[in-house]
């Protein structure tokens, strides 16, 4: 369900402006995004993942090459010491576990390369109409699109079957050319394995908020999933989750692993000294 990462109000006049179709603009603004994803820049970040049973913080530091965490918050809690003890001990281990990196590096890349894939098709999976405008705390206007399935669209991918079922509205910044805002629900039961091996519920509900978060780069701060999975007929699971990511700080670009891990087994990941820029070994 990493897929769905990647998926109104009467006020249509306002929208004149807009001197593309609305087609054309998610295609812009699809284009903008995919190529936004080769943007260099190393952060640290918080990410606070939220369920029924409780929550867990991490925090996160980008190199040129890796994605490392550390768990530092449990149900708002500190870890208690022997689990402390054993992020810490999990952390140095990375810096001589090669397996263990390139494990979290593949992991990375194929929901990246996923992403992706599900990102590209999203101007031909849909319909799209004009639904109104918002604007941001800035005063900008933002365009408000309604997506429902496109009957002719064929997806090369099991994996992108999901979308021949989801409809909602997104909402683009037609400046930047970036999704501010996606809201989808599940309008029709998925099978997949013709129902076998994997069944997602009608129902189902996701949205997605990204904004600007330092400079010029935009994450993803806010992401809700509520569904319902079925698999081999039998087991049912339910995914109710919210992951807010939040206080990026820019890290050097040439930071190493060693000095990552470094950051992250400081007392205070988020107000560690960070390396200067350009001086780092």
């Amino acid at each position: 369900m990493v897929s769905l990462l990647l998926m109104a109000f009467p006020a249509a006049a306002k929208m004149q402006p807009l001197n593309a179709p609305v087609t054309e603009l998610v295609r812009q603004t699809v284009a903008h995004e995919l190529a936004a994803n080769d943007m260099g820049g190393r952060y640290m970040y918080q990410v606070r993942n939220e369920t029924p049973q409780g929550s867990e913080t991490c925090v996160t530091v980008e190199t040129s090459d890796w994605v490392i965490s550390r768990l530092i918050l449990k149900n708002g809690q500190p870890l208690a010491p022997a689990s402390r003890q054993r992020e810490e001990e999990r952390l140095r281990g990375l810096l001589t576990n090669r397996s263990r990196l390139v494990k979290l590096q593949t992991e990375k890349r194929s929901d990246d390369a996923r992403a992706h894939r599900v990102i590209e098709v999203l101007p031909d999976a849909f319909v799209y109409q004009l639904a109104g405008a918002e604007s941001d705390s800035a005063g900008r206007e933002l365009a408000l699109v309604a997506f429902r399935p496109n009957p002719d669209f064929r997806p090369r991918s099991t994996e992108l079957r999901v979308l021949q079922g989801m409809e909602g509205v997104v909402l683009i910044d037609p400046v930047a050319q970036r999704l501010v805002r996606i809201e989808g629900k599940l309008c029709r039961d998925i099978d997949f394995g013709w129902g076998i091996f994997d069944h997602v519920s009608r129902g189902g509900s996701f949205l997605l908020e990204q904004q600007v978060v330092c400079s010029d780069r935009w994450e993803i701060t806010r992401l809700a999933l509520h569904y319902t999975n079925r698999r081999l007929l039998l087991i049912t699971g339910r995914v109710d989750s919210v992951t807010k990511t939040s206080d990026f700080r820019r890290m050097p670009d040439d930071l190493t692993l060693q000095q990552a891990v470094g950051l992250l087994l400081d007392k205070d990941p988020m107000t560690a000294t960070v390396p200067e820029f350009g001086k780092t070994p």
